[in-house]
Order: structure tokens, then C-alpha cells, then sequence
């Protein structure tokens, strides 16, 4: 167990990131903290901070990179952000990007007496199979041509290699998401690391479900995630989100426990965290 550091002084991208609602978003001093039940629990979901791989915008799936200063900086400062939140656990992704986020943010703490990362491999990143560290318009590039569309010769960037694929799903990032992760597992015929999307949503919902058997009396944890897992998440709850989920964003997630729902509370990836953290 680890003790709290008192310091002074607050997760997605990858990019973009099935199923009915199978699961289930600051400043400070968070007052929705406080007001914290135990008909309901509170799930602070974190993006892992900037690591090498986004900084050279790589795919980073199951493969893992450190993290930058940059990214060490954002996850210390979104823990300076919620260092006034009681959290009764910490949960992490086991890959060492999202531990790590995960540790640095709780050094900040100043309202958890006694904390420990829990590591859970159903909470990991998405698979990208046999693109595992290409270039991410690589990727996306194959996926679209898989998909009939053409996509420009110069598209080296993530930006201007989904921007067909996105047209195509009509604005749609849960049959994107969906779609990219089952192109990964057809073509990965010689590895076999892939996850189609219906794998995906099984184990993040028995990640989920985890979190929320552990934790019967309410309150709030934390849980260090990536940024496909996250929007994997958020799409099984029905949320519509068409932007990125920046490093160290933040997004809130409530369950109820009378009516076995979820529900976001406030806006996903926010950066209000890491942005007051940043000034303290």
C-alpha cells in the first residue's frame, strides 16, 4: 500500500475510438465527490498520459511505450485536479503506461489515506494485431481500402486517413470502432492478437463489472484506461462522441445501483482537471 503524498498544488487518444448498455466526467475540489452515495458509484475514467508511441503517432495497442515529460506532466497535473477526491480503489489497464498515469496522478492525493493500483488485463487496449507500432495512418489506410474507399496517396496522417472512413460511417464512432476492430482480427491471420469487437465489449464489461462488485457501498475509484477502451466504453452506453479523448482526460462515469445502470456525468474527456492542475 502506498501513503499519500501531500504535494501542493490536478484519460483518449489514440483517435477515434454492439451492444445494448452493457456499462455503465472537473478543478479541484469536485463538489459531485462530495456528494458521493451509496445508492450509486462514481468511476473517474482516466486516459493514460502522452507516451512516445502518440507523441510519434503510432498505433499503441497492446504494445506499450513510456511515458513522455509531457505525459508525466499531464498525469500529475490531472491528479493535482482531483487531489480533494476520496477514492476508496485505483484501477488500471495492467499495460505500464496506464499504471503508471495511475501512480502519479495518486501521488497528488490528498483526500485517500491509503491507495494501491489494481492492475486488471480486461481493462487493457484494444489489439491492433499486425499493426502494433505502424504509423496510425497505416492502419486506418488498409481499413479503408478494405472498406472500397479511396484513400490519397499523401494521407500520412491520422487525421487525413480517417476522414473517408468517417464520411462512410456517416459520422457514426460506434460502427467505426466496431468495424476497425473486426477488419484487425480478419486480416491478422499470422499472429492471431487481434480483438473483434464483440471480444472487446465482453471483457471491459467483466472489467466493469468487477469494479462495481467491489465497490457495493458506493464512492468513487479511479480507473486508468486508453483511449479505444474508453470510447469502447462510452458506445456501449449509448454516449455519442465524435471528438478524441485527450491524455490524462478525464471522464466521469456513474452506476446506479438500484436500476443496474450507467451514466455519464458531465462531458467525456475532460481536461478541466489536468488544465486547473496545471495552475496550482
Amino acid at each position: 500500500m502506498r501513503s499519500k503524498s501531500i504535494f501542493c498544488g490536478l484519460l483518449l487518444a489514440a483517435v477515434f475510438v454492439l451492444a445494448a448498455p452493457l456499462f455503465f466526467t472537473g478543478c479541484s475540489a469536485d463538489k459531485s465527490a462530495k456528494a458521493a452515495s451509496a445508492d450509486s458509484l462514481t468511476i473517474y475514467v482516466v486516459r493514460h498520459g502522452q507516451t512516445i508511441f502518440n507523441l510519434m503517432d503510432r498505433v499503441q495497442g497492446i504494445s506499450d511505450a513510456v511515458l513522455t515529460e509531457k505525459g508525466i506532466a499531464g498525469a500529475v497535473n490531472m491528479g493535482k485536479g482531483l487531489r480533494d477526491v476520496p477514492f476508496n480503489a485505483v484501477y488500471s489497464s495492467d499495460l505500464k503506461r496506464a499504471i503508471e498515469t495511475a501512480r502519479l496522478a495518486m501521488e497528488q492525493n490528498l483526500a485517500t489515506d491509503q491507495w494501491s493500483v489494481k492492475e486488471n488485463p480486461d481493462l487493457r487496449e484494444v489489439s491492433f494485431g499486425i499493426f502494433e507500432g505502424d504509423p496510425n495512418w497505416v492502419m486506418y489506410a488498409a481499413f479503408g481500402k478494405d472498406l472500397g474507399l479511396t484513400i490519397p496517396e499523401d494521407a500520412k496522417s491520422i487525421g487525413a486517413a480517417t476522414a473517408p472512413i468517417v464520411q462512410y460511417y456517416g459520422g457514426d464512432m460506434k460502427k467505426f470502432l466496431e468495424g476497425l476492430a473486426n477488419f484487425n482480427k480478419k486480416v491478422d491471420g499470422t499472429y492471431k492478437i487481434s480483438e473483434d469487437a464483440s471480444e472487446v465489449y465482453t471483457r471491459l464489461k467483466r472489467g466493469m463489472e468487477a469494479i462495481v462488485a467491489e465497490n457495493p457501498d458506493g464512492g468513487n475509484v479511479m480507473l486508468v484506461a486508453h483511449g479505444q477502451s474508453i470510447s469502447f466504453l462510452l458506445a456501449a452506453i449509448g454516449i455519442e462522441f465524435s471528438g478524441q479523448l485527450g491524455n490524462s482526460s478525464v471522464t466521469k462515469i456513474v452506476y446506479d445501483y438500484t436500476t443496474k445502470t450507467y451514466r455519464i456525468d458531465g462531458p467525456a474527456g475532460d481536461m478541466s482537471y489536468a488544465e486547473a492542475g496545471a495552475k496550482m
